[in-house]
């Protein structure tokens, strides 16, 4: 006769709800998962599935009990969760970093749109930039690989007391704005020298034919040669997008202690 405890039944809870909570927690910080228009009772199904799936096949995990232990294998999940989506999240935020700076040298810095995944206001270029990134996170699989990290977090960082975040992933964390800032820049460079190149001859003509006035033409002939720039660079968003990917779970690996993710 099959019979069942109470501990039995602590421990079958646990194996699904440390999972839940975790993909939970990453669906509120990852892209394109953490965009207000996902309904927030779709994240929940989607990590209620997760979790049912991962319920049986974890092959360490820890009860639910009431107990300060539970309390901080909670805080612990919450974390992690959310440190692998944050990793992704600001290194794809270097898209729009670029769309940034690009904007403010074609003047479009006084330029701005409400972003449909954050419902804040953003210069032109930057939510241009952003959302090419964000379709092209999706059409890699960048989602696909995020849920396949969740699911190698188990083995990484297992449902244990002190297994959780620790202060060099925090670091970790940190130092990703360095890595945002260059690949933003990176990406950007190829047209603001070309714009930079067209202030110049703009500054050359000022000087031979004073007669012209620049502040009439100039905001046309900057915002034409921006966007062919731009244009221009359109190929480069893929490997681009291929690189924020990759250094997103490198980022990642290191805040959870792991080398890779």
């Amino acid at each position: 006769m099959f019979t069942f405890g109470d501990a039995d039944i602590f421990r079958w809870l646990g194996s699904f709800f440390w999972p839940f909570l975790r993909a939970l927690a990453l669906f509120a910080a990852a892209p394109a998962f953490s965009s207000l228009a996902v309904p927030a009772r779709l994240k929940a199904a989607l990590a209620f599935i997760i979790a049912c799936l991962l319920a049986t096949t974890l092959k360490q995990t820890a009860p639910l009990t009431l107990s300060w232990q539970a309390a901080v294998l909670v805080v612990e999940q919450v974390v992690v969760g959310l440190a692998i989506g944050f990793a992704m999240q600001v290194t794809l935020s270097a898209m729009a970093f670029a769309g940034d700076l690009i904007g403010v040298q074609m003047g479009f810095g006084f330029a701005g749109l409400l972003d449909p995944q954050s419902r804040f206001e953003v210069p032109v270029m930057a939510d241009f930039f952003g959302l090419a990134g964000l379709l092209l996170f999706l059409g890699l699989n960048g989602h696909l690989i995020l849920l396949g990290v969740l699911i190698k977090s188990f083995d990484v960082v297992p449902v244990a007391p002190g297994a959780g975040f620790t202060a060099h992933g925090a670091r970790a964390l940190m130092s990703a704005g360095a890595a945002l800032f260059q690949m933003g820049v990176w990406l950007a460079l190829p047209v603001i020298a070309i714009l930079l190149a067209a202030h110049l001859a703009m500054a050359l003509v000022s000087r031979v034919a004073p007669q012209i006035n620049l502040m009439s033409i100039g905001f046309s002939i900057f915002m034409w040669v921006g966007i062919a720039a731009t244009i221009a660079v359109l190929p480069l968003f893929v490997p681009a997008v291929e690189h924020m990917i990759a250094t997103g779970l490198k980022v990642g690996g290191v805040a959870l202690g792991a080398r890779a993710l």
